[in-house]
Formats: C-alpha cells, sequence, structure tokens
C-alpha cells in the first residue's frame, strides 16, 4: 500500500467574513502543491451544510432503490452499465437547469428541491475553487471564468456501484475528468482511488470533506503543470456504494489549449493541440455510450498530445 495521503486542506478562511490573508495563503499554498503532485485534494470547512450532503446521498439512494421502469422514465438521465462493460454501477445524471421531470414518478418535488440546493451550494463553492486554482497557475482571479459565460456544461451525477464479485471488483476502470475540475462527495463506503507513482491511493470517505479533483482542461491550459489525476473507484465485497460529483465545466464552445504564459512565454513548446471544448466533450461520452472493443481505443487527453 502507498505511503502518501492526499491533502486535506481547510478552507474556510475563503468563507468568513472577516479577513484572514494568511489563512487563505496557506490554504492557496496547500491547494497549488496538490495541484502540482496528485491534481487531487480533500476539502473540510467548505460552506456546504453537512446535513445537506447526507441528505442529498440519501434522495440518491431512495432512487436507485427504485425500479428500473420508474427509474427508465426519467428521460436520458438514468443509465445502467450493460454486461459487457467494465463499468458495474448505475447513475442518474442532470445537466441544468432542471426540467422535463414533472411526470417522474421517481423524481418528487422534494428530490428535485434537494438537488437544486446541493447544486447551489456547488456552484458557489465552484466560483470559489475557480478563482484559487487561477490564482494557484499565477493567474487573475477572474482568468477561468472568461471560459464560462453559462452554466450548459455544469452537471451533477449520482452513482450507486453493485457490491463486488468473486471474479472482478471494478466499480469504474482508470479515467480522467474532461473538464476544469470535479468536487466529490462519497458515502462512508470509500472505494475512491488517486493513482501517483504506479500507487493507487485510497481516498478515506468522511461525512464532512469534500474530494476536489483536476480536470484535463486545467491540465491543458497550464501545459502540464497541474496535474488532472488518473482515478478509479474499487467496488467493496457485500455491499453498495454510493457517490456524487458536481462537473464543473467550460462553456462548449471555448478554445483550449496551453496558455502563452506556460508555453512561448518561459520558452516551452506547447503539449496539446488545441480544441474546441464541446468536442472533446463528446468524444469522451461516446467512450461510455459506445465504448470500444479495446481499452487502449478509448479517448483520452492524449488524443490532442503533440509529440515533440
Amino acid at each position: 500500500m502507498a505511503s502518501f495521503d492526499i491533502p486535506t486542506i481547510d478552507v474556510s478562511p475563503f468563507f468568513k467574513s472577516e479577513e484572514n490573508e494568511e489563512g487563505k495563503k496557506k490554504a492557496m499554498e496547500q491547494i497549488r502543491e496538490a495541484c502540482v503532485n496528485y491534481g487531487f485534494f480533500q476539502i473540510v470547512n467548505h460552506g456546504v451544510p453537512s446535513d445537506l450532503l447526507s441528505r442529498t446521498i440519501d434522495m440518491y439512494k431512495t432512487f436507485f432503490a427504485c425500479s428500473d421502469e420508474e427509474k427508465l422514465s426519467v428521460p436520458d438521465n438514468y443509465l445502467k452499465s450493460t454486461p459487457n462493460s467494465a463499468d458495474t454501477f448505475e447513475h442518474l445524471w442532470f445537466r441544468f437547469p432542471f426540467s422535463g421531470f414533472n411526470n417522474c414518478r421517481s423524481i418528487t418535488p422534494h428530490f428535485k428541491k434537494v438537488l437544486e440546493e446541493i447544486v447551489s451550494h456547488f456552484t458557489k463553492l465552484g466560483v470559489v475553487l475557480e478563482g484559487i486554482i487561477s490564482e494557484c497557475l499565477g493567474l487573475p482571479p477572474d482568468f477561468l471564468s472568461n471560459y464560462r459565460n453559462d452554466r450548459s456544461r455544469d452537471s451533477l451525477m449520482g452513482l450507486h456501484y453493485f457490491p463486488a464479485t468473486e471474479d472482478d471488483n471494478t466499480g469504474k476502470p482508470a479515467h480522467e475528468d474532461p473538464g476544469c475540475f470535479t468536487i466529490l462527495y462519497q458515502d462512508e463506503i470509500g472505494g475512491l482511488q488517486v493513482h501517483k507513482d504506479d500507487h493507487w491511493i485510497p481516498i478515506a470517505p468522511s461525512k464532512d470533506k469534500l474530494v476536489v479533483n483536476i480536470g484535463d482542461v486545467i491540465q491543458v491550459l497550464s501545459n502540464n503543470k497541474f496535474k488532472s489525476a488518473t482515478h478509479k473507484v474499487v467496488r467493496p465485497g457485500e455491499t453498495n456504494r454510493y457517490s456524487y460529483v458536481f462537473f464543473y465545466n467550460v462553456q462548449g464552445d471555448k478554445w483550449v489549449e496551453p496558455l502563452p504564459q506556460f508555453t512561448k512565454e518561459i520558452g516551452e513548446s506547447p503539449k496539446y493541440r488545441g480544441f474546441v471544448f464541446e468536442e472533446y466533450h463528446q468524444l469522451r461520452f461516446r467512450n461510455r455510450s459506445h465504448p470500444p472493443d479495446r481499452p487502449e481505443d478509448l479517448i483520452h487527453i492524449t488524443h490532442y498530445s503533440i509529440s515533440n
């Protein structure tokens, strides 16, 4: 087992009314180091109520306990992995604003209200993290907001992983997230692991902590200065695992390429060719909707890598 520990960072200085520049500076230094070394970190005192985090996971558990008929009544938003898929889970996915669920028995008004509440908190937290990450890269605090003129690509996904079998404990195979960054909450079961230096490091669950991981967009913009970490989910035996993730993405029509601050201005060659985010997002979606026969044919950000 690896001896690495994913850092846990107190971000309360960014949410308190009184100024605490020393606290902000310390948190930013820790986040910068985590983005360079891991691409993953956990945060506490993040402004999202603990009871709301728990209520949201309970609502997802209730939804996933519904019959397949009820779950499939949610148009285009529910997916259950196929028997030949490497994934072994089901998920409920929403883009914003919520619409079209008035006639779905499994999406009660209370469930919808809870989802809207958690999305509101995650969006506010995302704006704060966006500014912190911008500054950690040496960019103006509002730099990344220029890639987000609307929220059309943000999404919330609830996940239910089935118990492991004797032959297979894969929940979600090794992958990276395509957007800016992801905010995740997992139940007490755990199972999330991040890859570093040929080791898989388990992320211990906590009812008060949120996991943040850097996505491919940040890795490309920073020309690999910040890492989009490879991670996976391992299913526990004899029990179900639940989690939910908020994908903080960029606008679909935005052009993404290594910034001059990390290339020509410091004499380094770009490691990626530019692309429109929606193009990459669709390629990654196709990995799930039409998985290739060979795992090596899955699309990753290396699809845009430049060989120097």
